[in-house]
C-alpha cells in the first residue's frame, strides 16, 4: 500500500475544513440570492482565516469580492476556498477573477465548476493564465446539493420542481366535506413556511405566485392556463423570466399532470398518525401496472416528529411509462 505524506493528509484535512466553512457561509444567502447561486467564500493565510463573505443578495457584490474586503491587505497571498467557479464576466457586479488577480491571491480551492455557459471553465482557466493554482472537487457532492435549484435551471433554462403534499395513514388528502386544514402538525406547517421562503415561486391549483423576494415579484402570480396541461407553458415562460424554483402544492390531477409529465425534481411527503376513511387521494392513475413502474425516491431523508413522518427524496424515474 503506497505510503501518503502526513503534510499531503494534513493539507487535506484542513481543505475539507475550510470549505464545509465556506458552504456553511454560502447557506446564510438561501432565499435571496436567485437566480444567481449561493457562494460562500472563506481566505486562509498561514492557516489562519483572514477574510470571509458570501452572496448576500442577488445584484449585490459576489462571496469572493466580500471576503477579499474583509480580510484587506492579508488577501495577498493567501488561499480561497469557494464552492463554485468564480465568475469571469461582468454581470450586475464586476467579474471575480479579476478581484483575485489583484488581491494577489495564490491558491484557489473550489468544489464545483459553474455549469453556466458564460463561466463553464473559462473562471479556472483565467486564473491559472495569471499563475494562481487551482484545486477542483472537493465536497463536489455537497456543492451540488446546495445549490441543486441553480444548477438544474442554469443547464435546461426550467424551473427546479418541488412537490409538497400531506396524507393521512391510509392516503388521504382530504375528507369527503373538504377540510385538511389540521392534517399538517404545527412542525410541518414551519418546516413548510421555510420551504417557501427558499423558492421563486409558490404554485397553487391554477395559479402561481411569486414569492415577494423574486425579481418578478411586481406580478404577484400568473395563471397557468388550460387546466393542468398549462403547467408546461408556464415552466417555460417562468424559466424565460428568471424563477429558478417552484413549489407546488395540493390539487389530485394536478399533482398526477407533474408526476406523469416528470416534471417534478424533489418531493415532499408528510404523513400524519391519522386514518380518514373516505376522501381525496393525493393522485390519479400513473399508468402504473407493476411496482417496478412506480415512482421510486432516491437519495431520501426521513425526518420524524412528534406527529408526522416526512420523506424528502428525488424521482428515480426508473421504467416509468411514456405518457399516452
Amino acid at each position: 500500500m503506497p505510503r501518503v505524506s502526513s503534510g499531503i493528509f494534513c493539507m487535506s484535512l484542513l481543505d475539507d475544513r475550510y470549505m464545509r466553512m465556506a458552504l456553511s457561509l454560502a447557506e446564510k444567502g438561501e432565499g435571496k440570492t436567485s437566480p444567481n447561486p449561493m457562494v460562500g467564500a472563506v481566505l486562509v493565510k498561514n492557516e489562519k482565516i483572514v477574510g470571509t463573505g458570501y452572496h448576500k443578495r442577488f445584484g449585490l457584490p459576489h462571496a469572493e469580492i466580500n471576503a477579499i474586503r474583509n480580510a484587506g491587505p492579508k488577501a495577498q497571498g493567501a488561499t480561497l476556498y469557494v464552492n463554485l467557479e468564480p465568475c469571469c464576466c461582468f454581470g450586475k457586479t464586476p467579474p471575480c477573477t479579476h478581484a483575485l488577480i489583484q488581491a494577489g491571491i495564490k491558491r484557489v480551492v473550489c468544489a464545483l465548476a459553474d455549469p453556466n455557459p458564460k463561466v463553464r471553465g473559462r473562471g479556472f482557466k483565467k486564473l491559472r493564465e495569471n499563475g494562481i493554482k487551482v484545486d477542483v472537487g472537493i465536497l463536489k457532492d455537497q456543492a451540488s446539493k446546495l445549490n441543486e435549484m441553480y444548477l438544474k435551471f442554469i443547464k435546461t433554462r426550467i424551473p427546479f420542481l418541488i412537490l409538497s403534499l400531506a396524507q393521512t395513514l391510509d392516503g388521504k388528502l382530504i375528507t369527503p366535506a373538504g377540510d385538511s386544514k389540521d392534517l399538517f402538525s404545527a412542525k410541518a406547517k414551519s418546516i413548510l413556511r421555510n420551504l417557501k421562503s427558499k423558492v421563486d415561486a409558490v404554485l397553487i391549483q391554477n395559479r402561481l405566485y411569486l414569492n415577494s423576494g423574486s425579481e418578478n415579484a411586481r406580478q404577484q402570480y400568473w395563471k397557468t392556463g388550460n387546466g393542468a396541461k398549462g403547467f408546461v407553458s408556464l415552466l417555460d415562460r417562468a424559466g424565460k423570466r428568471n424563477v429558478t424554483s417552484i413549489l407546488a402544492q395540493g390539487g389530485r390531477e394536478n399533482l398526477t399532470y407533474l408526476l406523469r409529465k416528470r416534471l417534478v425534481d424533489k418531493i415532499y411527503y408528510f404523513i400524519s398518525p391519522r386514518i380518514a376513511g373516505k376522501g381525496d387521494e393525493p393522485f390519479g392513475d400513473l399508468s402504473v401496472l407493476t411496482i417496478s413502474d412506480s415512482v421510486h425516491l432516491k437519495n431520501r431523508e426521513i425526518h420524524r416528529f412528534s406527529d408526522d413522518i416526512l420523506i424528502v427524496g428525488y424521482p428515480a424515474w426508473r421504467k416509468y411509462p411514456k405518457d399516452s
